[in-house]
C-alpha cells in the first residue's frame, strides 16, 4: 500500500506541473467585440511529455517503477503515432472562435518548444494578431484500486489566447480530465491501451470534455459553434 501512495503521489506531481499556477482568466466582452478579420494562429509544440503507463506490477517498485511506467507508457505512444490531444483542442476552439468572432485561423508550419513562454510565443508568431496556444501538461494511465485489469486515462491541458501586439495573455484556462465509469469493465485493458485503440478512444473523449470546459470557462464563446470533433489519430 505504500508503495501505490508513493507512486500515486508522483505521478499526480507529473500531471500537475504549471497546473497550481494556472487561474482561469475569462475573455473580457470588450475584447471580444475586435475579433473579426483578425487573424489567429494555432501554436505546435515539438515534444510531448512523458506518459507513465501505471500497472499493478510496477507499482510495487516505488520510483523504478515509475521511470518503468514512464518508459512503457512512451513506448505505446511511439508504437501508435499518438497525436498530440492538445492539437484536437486547439482545432476545435479555433474553430468555434472563428464562427463566432471572425477569426482568420491559420496552423502554425513550425513547432516551439515545449518551455516556450507567453514572449517568446508573441515573438514566433509576430505575423499574427493572436495565438491559441493550447499545450498538453501531463497524461498517464494507472489501473483501478478494484480493477487491475482495467485502466484510467488522465489527461490535462492547458489553453491561452495570446495577444501578439500587446504580448498579454487575454484568456486562459486548464482542463483536467479524469474519465468516470459506471462500471470499470468500459475502460480499456492493457492491452487497448498497447495497441492504441483504448488509449485512442479514451483522449478523443478528452478532446471533446476539455473543448467544451475551456470553451465555457474562458468565455470564448457560445455554445453551438464548434466544429466536427479533430479526432486523435
Amino acid at each position: 500500500m505504500k508503495a501505490l501512495i508513493a507512486v500515486l503521489l508522483v505521478v499526480t506531481s507529473l500531471l500537475s506541473v504549471g497546473c497550481s499556477s494556472v487561474k482561469t482568466k475569462v475573455l473580457a466582452p470588450d475584447t471580444a467585440g475586435a475579433f473579426s478579420g483578425k487573424s489567429l494562429v494555432l501554436s505546435k509544440y515539438n515534444e510531448l511529455p512523458d506518459f507513465p503507463a501505471q500497472t499493478a506490477v510496477n507499482v510495487q517498485f516505488g520510483v523504478v517503477g515509475v521511470l518503468t511506467a514512464i518508459s512503457n507508457g512512451n513506448a505505446i505512444i511511439r508504437r501508435n503515432n499518438i497525436q498530440d490531444p492538445a492539437l484536437g483542442i486547439s482545432r476545435q476552439l479555433a474553430q468555434g472562435m472563428q464562427n463566432s468572432h471572425g477569426f482568420n485561423v491559420a496552423e502554425a508550419d513550425d513547432f516551439v518548444a515545449l518551455e516556450s513562454d507567453v514572449p517568446e510565443l508573441a515573438a514566433r508568431y509576430q505575423d499574427y494578431d493572436y495565438v491559441l496556444d493550447v499545450k498538453t501538461l501531463g497524461w498517464s494511465s494507472i489501473y483501478f484500486p478494484t480493477d487491475w485489469d482495467n485502466y484510467r486515462v488522465i489527461y490535462t491541458a492547458h489553453a491561452r489566447l495570446i495577444s501578439v501586439d500587446s504580448g498579454q495573455v487575454v484568456a486562459e484556462q486548464v482542463c483536467s480530465h479524469v474519465p468516470d465509469y459506471a462500471n470499470t469493465n468500459q475502460a480499456p485493458s492493457y492491452v487497448q491501451l498497447e495497441n492504441g485503440t483504448g488509449l485512442n478512444a479514451t483522449l478523443n473523449k478528452s478532446i471533446e470534455y476539455c473543448v467544451d470546459h475551456i470553451r465555457a470557462a474562458a468565455q470564448l464563446y457560445n455554445a453551438g459553434q464548434t466544429g466536427s470533433v479533430a479526432a486523435v489519430e
